[in-house]
């Protein structure tokens, strides 16, 4: 069998790069995991690139947002131009807004375009960035340029999770327990005491903020690591399956192809002939 194991892309020994090359993408154009946060925004139409396996086009315009952990490839030979910046995960958590932390939640990957309203804004704040990253680099200032950036662009990312003020801390208590327990915790009675709310709370929140319930939003994690572990192509699907906390190879088979519309299998070899391109 090929060896597919993704590479992780890690940063410097530094808490915030900011760039308008092609080269701020490195040599990582192929499927690799970072170990960071990053926004790119593209500045031109150039095909589409992937996160966590699925493709979403690129175009003028269009920012993403990625978590830590997320995995990123743009198979293209000529790398887009975009304005990027990516920050490490004490970079992150300065960050006190926790509505604009919510942005980089990994449950939703569509880009967000600006409007012609708000691009003028966000390039002065991004050459003001620039400018820091390249001269003193001052982490105070940076972050607090960041934070601005981040503001402006959650005034249209209506998207994304937006929260009320008074739902912020417990929803990113939410998201966070989910992540930590998705294996082996799976209803929402869990969670729901964990974070001192009724599951029946919890979801009427989610359905209306995200339109999702928390068995979806689950769902969704398990999905994004049985992709990473099957790319991997280091462990059989019955071990993936008992991995990600399924009793058996059959039922994880089915949830698969349910939400995939391929098979385990298929999904591998997919990848696989992608990976030659």
């Amino acid at each position: 069998m090929p060896n597919n194991d993704i590479p992780l892309h890690v940063l410097p020994e530094l808490p915030f790069l900011a760039s308008d090359e092609r080269t701020a993408f490195g040599e990582h154009s192929a499927n690799h995991r970072i170990d960071f946060y990053a926004i790119i925004w593209f500045t031109q139409d150039d095909g589409e690139h992937y996160i966590d396996f699925n493709a979403y086009p690129i175009r003028k315009n269009l920012i993403y947002l990625l978590g830590k952990n997320q995995v990123h490839a743009i198979p293209s030979e000529q790398l887009p131009k975009a304005r990027v910046m990516v920050f490490s995960t004490d970079f992150f958590q300065r960050i006190e807004e926790p509505f604009l932390r919510q942005l980089f939640l990994p449950f939703n990957n569509a880009g967000i375009e600006i409007p012609n309203t708000l691009q003028e804004s966000l390039e002065k704040l991004f050459d003001l960035i620039l400018l820091e990253n390249s001269g003193s680099a001052d982490i105070d200032l940076l972050l607090k340029y960041n934070t601005a950036w981040l503001w402006h662009l959650y005034r249209v990312a209506d998207h994304r999770f937006a929260l009320g003020a008074g739902e912020d801390q417990r929803m990113i208590k939410l998201f966070q327990l989910m992540e930590r327990h998705y294996k082996g915790n799976r209803t929402a009675g869990f969670y729901a005491e964990q974070i001192g709310l009724t599951a029946k709370r919890i979801n009427e929140i989610l359905r209306q903020r995200t339109g999702f319930t928390i068995s979806q939003l689950l769902y969704q994690l398990l999905l994004i690591e049985a992709k990473r572990e099957i790319y991997h192509n280091r462990l059989s699907i019955k071990e993936i399956a008992y991995n990600l906390g399924f009793s058996d190879q059959s039922y994880f088979a089915r949830f698969f192809k349910k939400h995939t519309g391929l098979t385990p299998e298929q999904f591998r070899e997919t990848q696989h002939l992608v990976s030659k391109i």
